[in-house]
Parts: C-alpha cells; sequence; structure tokens
C-alpha cells in the first residue's frame, strides 16, 4: 500500500539535508575564487610596477607612451582575470565575450576619426619625429610643441595662438622640424648687371662674416641671370635659436653696405611709350 504523505515527507528531509551541503559547496567555491581573484589582482599590479620600473631605467620610450603600454596591459589582464573567475563561477562566458566583442565593433565604427588619431599619437610616440619643446611646421601651421596627446597635438605658435593639430592629419600629411643645433639660411640677393659681380661678392661676403652669430665662412655664388638683375646666392651657417633674429639681420646689412658701396639692388621697371596716332 502506498502512503503519499510519508513519501513527501521523507522527500522534503533529503532535501533539507542537501541544501547545506549544496551551500557549503558553493560558499567554499565561491571563496576560492575570491582568493584567485585577489592573488591575480596583487600579481597583475606588481607586475605593472615593475614593467614601469624597467621603463623607467629606459628612455627610448615617450613617457605618455610608456603610460599607455601599462594602461592597457593592467587592464587587458584584469578582463581576462574577470573572464577566468566568472567561467569558475559558472557564467557563460562565450556569450559574454561574444555580447563585448559585437560591442566593441561598433565602437571602434562609431569612433574612426578618434581612433585614427588615437593611432597617430601612438605612432608619432614611438617613432618621435619631433618632441615637445621643437620648432615644427604641419601643412600650414608652425609653432613650438607644447604636449604631445594621444589624440592631437598642441602647437604654440609665434602670435601666441595655440593650435591644436589632429595627429591623424600630421601623419597624412609632411611634417618639418626646424629644431636642429644649426640651421642654413638661404638668401637670394639680386643686383645690376653693370655692377661688378666681384665687388658685389665681396662686400656680402665681408658683410656677413662680420657677424658672429654666423658659423663658419659663408657661402656666396652668382646664382641666376634673371631678366632684369644678376642673383647672388647667399648661405651661411647659424645655430638654430640665432635663425630668424639672424636673417633678418643679414637682409639689413647686407642691403646698407650695398648701398653704401653704390651698389642698387635693382627692380622691376615698366616703360609706357605713347604713339601719336597715324591720322594726326
Amino acid at each position: 500500500m502506498h502512503f503519499p504523505l510519508l513519501s513527501a515527507t521523507a522527500d522534503a528531509k533529503s532535501l533539507s539535508d542537501l541544501l547545506p551541503a549544496l551551500t557549503q559547496d558553493f560558499l567554499l567555491h565561491l571563496l576560492a575564487t575570491l582568493l584567485i581573484f585577489v592573488a591575480g589582482y596583487f600579481i597583475i599590479k606588481y607586475f605593472c610596477r615593475l614593467l614601469e620600473r624597467l621603463f623607467l631605467k629606459n628612455d627610448r620610450l615617450d613617457r605618455s607612451l610608456e603610460g599607455l603600454i601599462v594602461s592597457v596591459l593592467r587592464w587587458g589582464l584584469l578582463f581576462l582575470l574577470a573572464i577566468i573567475c566568472a567561467d569558475r563561477l559558472g557564467v557563460p562566458t562565450a556569450s559574454l565575450v561574444t555580447v563585448l566583442g559585437a560591442a566593441g565593433l561598433a565602437f571602434s565604427l562609431a569612433l574612426q576619426n578618434s581612433l585614427a588619431n588615437l593611432a597617430g599619437g601612438i605612432f608619432i610616440l614611438a617613432s618621435k619625429p619631433f618632441r615637445t619643446g621643437d620648432y615644427i611646421a604641419v601643412s600650414d601651421t608652425e609653432g613650438t610643441v607644447e604636449a604631445i596627446g594621444l589624440i592631437h597635438t598642441h602647437l604654440h605658435a609665434i602670435d601666441n595662438r595655440s593650435v591644436f593639430v589632429p595627429n591623424s592629419a600630421i601623419m597624412a600629411g609632411n611634417v618639418t622640424n626646424y629644431t636642429e643645433s644649426r640651421r642654413r639660411i638661404d638668401l637670394l640677393i639680386p643686383v645690376p648687371y653693370e655692377c661688378s659681380l666681384e665687388q658685389a661678392k665681396t662686400v656680402i661676403a665681408r658683410t656677413v662674416s662680420a657677424d658672429s652669430r654666423v658659423l663658419g665662412q659663408p657661402f656666396v655664388r652668382v646664382w641666376n641671370l634673371s631678366a632684369s638683375s644678376v642673383d647672388i646666392k647667399l648661405r651661411a651657417w647659424c645655430a638654430g635659436a640665432d635663425y630668424w633674429e639672424l636673417r633678418s639681420s643679414l637682409l639689413e646689412t647686407v642691403k646698407t653696405a650695398l648701398d653704401e658701396a653704390g651698389i642698387s639692388i635693382p627692380y622691376s621697371h615698366l616703360n609706357v611709350h605713347v604713339l601719336d596716332d597715324a591720322r594726326n
């Protein structure tokens, strides 16, 4: 004979005996997962500090790039540690990774320009075509580099403007770095055909050599025969910091020296001839 009430009582008793065992097993499993996470966290923290110390001993990489590398590694390892702990707790990590991958793809497509600037910033910091404090020209913009960011580069122009150039534009165009220990001044000085070329070259060379900021002997040669003048090429080396001041000074002193020597700088003339009408 079957007694349903007695059977139900027995099932409830077995379930009540089983619950504490299941709860205890789950708590032990959760505690082990927490210990793994804490141990992994401190290992990752120690590894990142060790990497930062290695970067401090090596000056090949820019500090901003070093910080980016450490940060990416830290978050990447922490994400991997979280996936491992979630898998131990029975969370379906395959679907979670798929969802995160799809979200990352959508995020990257929405921020294409920003990611291009980020890639350009990383390349600039790694290849070092210029550094903070250098004077550069990018397309139609030039100035002193104040800061190299991951998204844009901050330039301080001569007229006290702050210019923020996207890193993608820098990588796509030509960059001229004027910050060198020495720079060369190139000037083209026209003189009339009637003057003595040897006298003109001597006056120019003597005037340029008299300036203490000029390094070495200047290059003074006849360069071109133009329509109304003989063009003399002047090349002079100087320290990078003296370039602009010396260039302006040489234009002024050479012009004054040529005037004192009786050599005028020719300029284009327009002669208008008025012809009488043949009927008059």
